[in-house]
C-alpha cells in the first residue's frame, strides 16, 4: 500500500538494526551502573524506567521473561494435545454424563486459554513470528478472549464442585434431577455468561494503531516507507478510577477471592460426605433380604462411582490452588500498592518493583501448568477415565503389541483380533461377559464400576472350554478387542494367538 507523501514517516535510523533490518525497542544506553543507582529512584519510591531498564537486573529479568515464554509456548502446545485426548475420551458414549460434559467445557476453555497464551508469548518475546494480520484483531480477539477463557475454566470449576457437592451431599435431590439429558447446560452457560459480563469491558481497553517509517535511506534494509502496527491501551485502559476499581479490585475478587472461598467450603463438605460414603461402603450386606441386598449393592455401585469422581474434582481444585494462589497474593498486593503506583506514573515515572516483575512472569506459565494437566489428573484420579483411555489407546495400536498385564491375568499376543483376557468377568469400565464368549457391555454413566457379583459370573461347559483350550491351551478366555466393542462378532475360531 502507497503512502501519500504528506504523512511524516520516522526516518531516524539509529533504531535500525542495520544487520537484522530490524527495529530495536530503545536504544542502546552507555551508563555506569555503579552510579545510575544513585539517580534511579527518588524520596517517594519511584524511578526512572529508562534508567532502570538499563540496569544489569533489568536484562537477567528480560532474559527470564523469553524463558518463561518458551517453557509456556512448549507446555501450551502439549497441554493442547493432552485436552484433545481427554475430551475424546470424555465424548465416549460410556463416559456421558452431566460430570463429564462440565469437564469437556472445561477443557475447551482451557485450550482456549493455551492458544492465547502462546500467542502472547510469541508476541512478548518473539515479536516478529507475530502475524500483522492478528496484531491488527488483537483488541477483539487476543486480548479479551485471553481473559475470558481464563474466567470462564474459574466458573466451570466451581460448576462442576456444585454439582459434586449436590451428588455427594444431597443424593436424594440429585436422583431427581440427574435424568435430566440437558443438566449440564444449566452449569455451563451460566459459567460462560458471567465469564462475559465480568470481561466484557476488555473489549474497549486496547486498540491498534500505525507509524509510518523510512528507512530508505539507512541501507539495503528498505526500498521505501511502511507502515507499522502497534497495540496500545485506551483512554479508558489509563483511567485512575476504572483502573482501581475494575482492573485490580473487581478482578481480584470476581476471580480470586470469590471462587477460592467458594471452592474451599464445598470441597470441604464433599470432603466430610467422602469419609461418611467411606464407612458406608465398608459395611457388610450379609443377612439383608436379596432384593434389598440387590438394590443395596446398586445404591453402594452408584455411591462408589460418584466418590471416584469426586476424588477427581478434589484433585482439579488442588491443582487450582497450587496454580492460582500467587496470582492472588500477587493481584492483592497490587490492589493494596495501586494508588502509589498510579501516583509514580503520572510523574512519569514507575513503581512496580523487579520481583514483582518476576512473579508476574512465573503466574503466567503456572496459568499454563494449570491449563495443560487436565489429562495427568482425569488419567491417575479417575478410574474410568484410566480404563477408557487405555481401551481408546488399544484401539489405535497394532494388536500384536496389545498386553494383558495383572494379577489375574496372563499376557498373550493376539495377530487378529485384539486381547484375550484370561481372567473370569469382563473388562472395560462398567462391563461383563458372560458365555463362552463374552462382549465387553457398557453402561452409560461414566464410571459405573460394577462387580462380578452383581452381574452373575458365568460358567463354561465343557465343549466350549475344550474348543478353546485347543487354540489358547487356556480354559474359560473372555476375548476382548475393538473389533468386538463395534459390534464385529468374533469367535474362538477366528483368533490366532502365540504365548508371548
Amino acid at each position: 500500500m502507497s503512502i501519500s507523501p504528506s504523512i511524516h514517516c520516522i526516518t531516524d535510523c539509529s533504531i535500525l538494526n542495520q544487520t537484522t533490518c530490524q527495529l530495536v525497542s530503545r536504544r542502546p544506553m552507555m551508563v555506569d551502573q555503579d552510579k545510575i543507582y544513585s539517580h534511579l529512584w527518588s524520596e517517594d519510591g519511584c524511578y526512572n524506567s529508562t534508567l532502570f531498564q538499563a540496569t544489569e537486573g533489568y536484562k537477567v529479568y528480560e532474559k527470564f521473561s523469553v524463558l518463561m515464554s518458551v517453557m509456556m509456548i512448549i507446555l501450551g502446545l502439549l497441554g493442547l494435545c493432552g485436552n484433545m485426548f481427554s475430551i475424546a475420551v470424555l465424548a465416549r458414549k460410556e463416559m456421558r454424563n452431566c460430570f463429564n460434559h462440565i469437564l469437556i467445557a472445561i477443557n475447551i476453555c482451557d485450550s482456549l486459554h493455551l492458544v492465547f497464551a502462546i500467542m502472547d508469548a510469541m508476541r512478548n518475546s518473539f515479536g516478529d513470528f507475530y502475524p500483522v494480520q492478528l496484531l491488527q484483531i488483537f483488541p477483539y480477539i487476543h486480548y479479551p478472549f485471553y481473559r475470558i477463557s481464563l474466567c470462564a475454566s474459574i466458573y466451570l470449576i466451581i460448576s462442576v464442585a456444585i454439582e459434586r457437592y449436590l451428588a455427594v451431599c444431597q443424593p436424594h435431590h440429585y436422583r431427581e434431577v440427574q435424568s435430566d439429558s440437558c443438566r449440564s447446560l444449566l452449569y455451563i452457560l451460566p459459567s460462560l455468561a458471567v465469564a462475559l459480563i465480568v470481561n466484557s469491558s476488555r473489549f474497549l481497553e486496547t486498540e491498534t494503531d500505525r507509524i509510518c517509517i523510512d528507512f530508505s535511506k539507512c541501507g539495503p534494509c528498505y526500498d521505501g516507507a511502511v507502515w507499522v502496527y502497534y497495540v496500545k491501551p485506551t483512554k479508558l485502559r489509563m483511567d485512575k478510577q476504572y483502573i482501581i476499581y475494575y482492573h485490580t479490585w473487581t478482578w481480584v475478587v470476581s476471580t480470586g477471592l470469590v471462587p477460592f472461598i467458594i471452592l474451599m467450603f464445598l470441597n470441604l463438605r464433599i470432603l466430610i460426605s467422602l469419609k461418611r460414603l467411606r464407612s458406608r461402603l465398608n459395611v457388610s450386606c450379609s443377612g439383608v433380604n436379596p432384593d434389598k441386598a440387590k438394590m443395596r449393592e446398586r445404591r453402594v455401585t452408584q455411591q462408589s462411582r460418584d466418590l471416584n469422581l469426586a476424588i477427581v474434582l478434589i484433585s482439579t481444585v488442588i491443582m487450582f490452588f497450587f496454580c492460582h494462589l500467587p496470582r492472588l497474593v500477587t493481584s492483592i498486593y497490587e490492589a493494596a500498592n495501586i494508588h502509589s503506583i498510579l501516583d509514580c506514573r503520572e510523574k512519569g515515572q514507575d513503581k512496580t518493583p523487579l520481583w514483582f516483575m518476576y512473579v508476574t512472569a512465573a503466574v503466567q506459565l503456572l496459568m499454563v501448568v494449570n491449563a495443560s494437566l487436565n489429562l495427568p489428573i482425569y488419567f491417575f484420579a479417575g478410574k474410568s477415565f484410566r480404563e477408557t483411555s487405555l481401551q481408546l489407546i488399544r484401539c489405535f495400536l497394532p494388536p500384536f503389541i496389545i498386553r494383558v498385564d495383572g494379577d489375574n491375568n496372563i499376557g498373550w499376543r493376539c495377530f487378529n483380533c485384539g486381547t484375550i483376557n484370561l481372567s473370569i468377568g469382563a473388562g472395560g469400565a462398567g462391563g461383563a461377559g458372560g458365555g463362552t464368549v463374552g462382549h465387553a457391555g457398557h453402561e452409560g454413566g461414566g464410571s459405573d464400576d460394577r462387580s462380578l457379583e452383581e452381574f452373575g459370573q458365568t460358567s463354561h461347559s465343557q465343549e466350549d472350554q475344550n474348543e478353546l483350550s485347543s487354540l489358547c491351551v487356556q480354559p474359560r478366555p473372555v476375548i476382548t478387542s475393538c473389533e468386538q466393542q463395534e459390534g464385529i462378532p468374533v469367535t474362538g475360531r477366528e483368533v490366532l494367538v502365540t504365548s508371548l
